[in-house]
């Protein structure tokens, strides 16, 4: 297979080499900053990293086409997988769980208009045969209609109407013990059932600060807040507001680098010495601290149904992992099974440790029909499905739904408009 230091023919000038070496290049970077700042992400370099790769496709379907076909064919697979890969990029940025005030945000960068030209260049020169879904056998159909029936049938009851505890039941002096101990979870007067919030009555916040992985939170402050503050402060020299919030930022920047944590064989609490905070401090999933930094943000409470859906695209995704339905999620599986994967890996438990989103994007790919778990009437329709019969009856449903989307993606029919999945599986029989 072609790689990066590999000669082309056709290519005399090298351009399709020089481009595979700076893609190298670019992703080395990318993944040094994911290492380095806990995933964070930057939208210049990612989107890049996209344009470079369409541009190495479309290089090499050029060289392809004008020599023989045998080496377009070898070609095929490099230019789908790198088309893949920028798509997911791109898909990677424009999905992200971002504030509402920073939406918006990725589009209007220039190299946003520069990635989606080249895409649609590569989809005119007849780019979009390289990403066609691959082909269904029935074993992988019905195991994938297993674990999204599965997945589906664990969250679709309402877990919003659980009683609170009664503290007030209790004596004053284990009333007190019990809100001092778990301030988040126990109130004196708590709100009464259902917690949830419904379609229609979702709301925007604003919060005067937001939580950051450490390393993240660093790197903000010392990267952007402290000489954006530095740059207002050199306009206005005598503003002392300006110059109390600099002191104020560049004190807690080196509070935050004088943090030590000890190491732990596994790190369920791995706890900073000398902090202290108001409440229990949250860790993320590979185990560095949160903390807060002074940037306010809105952003949307969602709504029952949107956490159900992105909970049963989590589940979906861990669930296939190793099991043959994508190959491409089971070699990263492998990857963060395996030593090569380090602290963002766990031989353990591997499944908790990928990125779903990115998972669930690779599985619409090959699977047109797990869009419906992004569609709030499609979900909803397939959750009726499974709360109507037995699972095996929803199994069969689901998986003549998968069949008839990859035929017909999305499910639209000739008239344009979208079938419900009863209808769907009974003209898919």
């Amino acid at each position: 297979m072609p790689g990066q230091n590999e000669a082309f023919p056709g290519d005399p000038a090298g351009h399709v080499r020089e481009l595979l070496a700076e893609e190298a290049r670019l992703e080395e970077l990318a993944q040094d900053l994911d290492s380095r700042l806990s995933g964070l992400k930057d939208i210049d370099l990612t989107l890049t990293l996209a344009r470079v790769k369409l541009q190495a496709c479309l290089a090499m379907m050029k060289k392809a086409r004008r020599g023989e076909t045998g080496e377009f064919e070898n070609l095929a697979a490099v230019i789908g997988r790198r088309a893949s890969s920028a798509l997911r990029l791109l898909d990677s940025l424009t999905s992200a769980n971002i504030s509402e005030d920073q939406k918006g945000m990725v589009q209007a960068s220039p190299l946003f208009a520069d990635v989606k030209a080249l895409l649609e260049e590569f989809l005119l020169a007849g780019g979009g045969g390289f990403l066609e879904p691959v082909s269904l056998d029935r074993h992988r159909t019905d195991l994938l209609a297993r674990v999204v029936a599965t997945s589906i049938r664990k969250y679709m009851g309402e877990d919003d109407r659980y009683p609170p505890l009664d503290v007030e039941r209790f004596p004053p002096f284990i009333q007190k013990l019990l809100l001092a101990a778990f301030p988040v979870f126990i109130r004196l007067r708590p709100q009464k059932p259902p917690y949830g919030i419904e379609e229609g009555e979702e709301m925007t916040y604003r919060s005067a600060a937001m939580r950051l992985p450490l390393s993240q939170a660093m790197a903000y402050l010392e990267e952007e807040l402290i000489p954006d503050l530095e740059r207002r402060l050199a306009g206005e020299p005598g503003n002392q507001g300006l110059q109390d919030e600099l002191e104020k930022v560049r004190a807690r920047l080196q509070e935050y680098r004088s943090l030590r944590v000890t190491p732990r064989a596994a790190p369920v609490l791995p706890l900073a010495r000398g902090l202290y905070t108001e409440g229990m401090t949250s860790f993320t999933q590979d185990g560095e601290i949160l903390v807060s930094i002074p940037v306010a943000v809105n952003f949307k409470s969602g709504t029952n149904l949107d956490r159900t859906m992105e909970l049963v695209r989590m589940d979906v995704v861990r669930r296939v992992a190793g099991h043959g339905i994508s190959a491409e999620i089971d070699r990263e599986y492998r990857r963060l099974k395996s030593l090569a994967s380090g602290p963002r890996g766990s031989s353990r438990t591997p499944s908790f440790k990928l990125d779903t989103s990115w998972g669930a994007w690779v599985l619409r790919q090959d699977f047109p029909f797990l869009a419906r778990l992004t569609d709030k009437k499609g979900f909803q329709e397939l959750t009726e499905v499974v709360r109507s019969g037995s699972l095996r009856a929803a199994e069969g449903i689901i998986s003549a739904l998968i069949t008839r989307d990859t035929r017909e993606p999305l499910g639209a029919d000739s008239e344009g408009k979208t079938r419900g999945p009863k209808e769907n599986a009974e003209t898919g029989k």
